[in-house]
């Protein structure tokens, strides 16, 4: 018998006939095995806690969402409001103590011990003492809501003070108050459904430019700044898992800077938050780097580089500073409820996703309080 195999006639028991018939054979029976062992691999190699969420896991997830949408825009702008409504805040000034009243009277409503704190700033830069020693306080406050499962912490900080100028009154609803619009509202999230770690609210006074003589002698600056960095060390750096500092938020046009000095890691977390909550607009997937101008030095001489700055360097137009940003235009008419809760809502997400990332790295080694830190 001959096989005419593509017009060419081989002999039945060829060998070259018979592998040609039994091909596919071969090819069906590789693929069946082939199929079966990546499924096998893919039982051993997916864990149960990516696949299926832990009871623990689950609650963290249904608390996240709970919190974002407890986040209350209108409360937001209500505090942006009245810290404006009390006119401009320069250190020193009635303004800057009713504005640190109020946030004080809002935070002591979530049932947390708030402090105030003075600020040594007579050397602040190295500046001398003596003839330039302050005649006016510089007075940080803060306040710290439990963890329900550690005390290390988060910080959520922002300014309160506003910048004081000659010819006009500066009013900085945009700069100075909107950072502490959205922290508030934050505070009030995380008081009514604390975050696995603790988180410390800090506003801080004295962040812009003044002088201690009404014009006269030596200008400070982020000396709020210089203070927390100090109190941050004596108190134990590794206690610190992330601070975040806010400030700048409130503008109707807002679009986050990059900051390039923020820690790298941490700071994509919060353009991650932006995709999943679908607020990109205020957070750009090709936002360029750049400085966006808070005192980093203070921190990083006490090894804290844990810090991501959310602000927009651009208030009016593209350009930074903007059309508004240090004149009498910065005002609330300037600012956008909807920038604040999306600022607001972008926070929370990602705090979320850093307390996940963190209590798998505490898991990891064995719990030890401070230490896996994400570098």
């Amino acid at each position: 018998m001959q096989l005419d195999v593509y017009g060419t006639k081989w002999g039945a028991h060829s060998p070259a006939a018979w592998s040609l018939l039994l091909a596919p054979l071969r090819l069906t029976l590789s693929l069946l095995i082939l199929s079966l062992l990546f499924f096998c691999l893919g039982c051993v190699a997916a864990p149960s806690f990516d696949s299926v969420p832990s009871s623990r896991e689950r609650a963290d997830l249904d608390a996240a969402s709970a919190r974002i949408a407890s986040f209350s825009v209108d409360r937001a702008w209500r505090d942006l409001r009245a810290l404006t409504e009390v006119g401009a805040r320069p250190v020193g000034s009635r303004g800057n103590d009713r504005a640190r009243d109020y946030l004080r009277a809002e935070l002591e409503n979530l049932g947390v011990e708030v402090e105030s704190w003075e600020v040594d700033y007579a050397n602040a830069g190295g500046r001398p003492s003596g003839a330039d020693a302050p005649e006016i306080r510089v007075t940080n406050l803060s306040a710290i809501i439990p963890g329900t499962q550690s005390q290390d912490r988060f910080l959520l900080v922002a300014p309160f003070d506003s910048r004081s100028y000659d010819d006009f009154d500066f009013i900085g609803a945009n700069d100075g108050a909107s950072g502490a619009a959205v922290v508030l509202e934050i505070a009030r999230t995380i008081a009514a459904d604390p975050l696995p770690y603790a988180t410390e609210i800090v506003f801080l006074d004295g962040e812009s430019a003044f002088s201690s003589h009404a014009g006269r002698g030596p200008t400070y600056r982020e000396v709020g700044s210089l203070g927390l960095a100090s109190r941050i060390q004596q108190a134990g750096v590794f206690g610190v898992r992330v601070m975040i500092y806010l400030n700048r938020v409130g503008d109707a046009d807002l679009r986050i800077a990059r900051d390039l000095m923020s820690h790298r890691i941490y700071r994509e977390e919060f353009w991650k938050a932006a995709v999943a909550l679908n607020r990109t607009y205020a957070f750009p997937r090709d936002a360029a780097y750049e400085n966006a101008g808070i005192a980093h030095q203070y921190f990083a001489q006490i090894g804290l580089r844990q810090i991501v700055s959310i602000v927009d360097t651009s208030f009016g137009g593209d350009q930074p500073p903007g059309l508004y940003a240090g004149t009498a235009q910065d005002t609330i008419e300037r600012c956008s409820p909807e920038s604040l809760e999306t600022v607001g809502v972008v926070v929370l997400e990602a705090l979320d996703a850093i307390s996940a990332r963190l209590a798998k790295i505490d898991r990891f080694a064995g719990s030890r309080d401070g230490e896996g830190e994400v570098r």
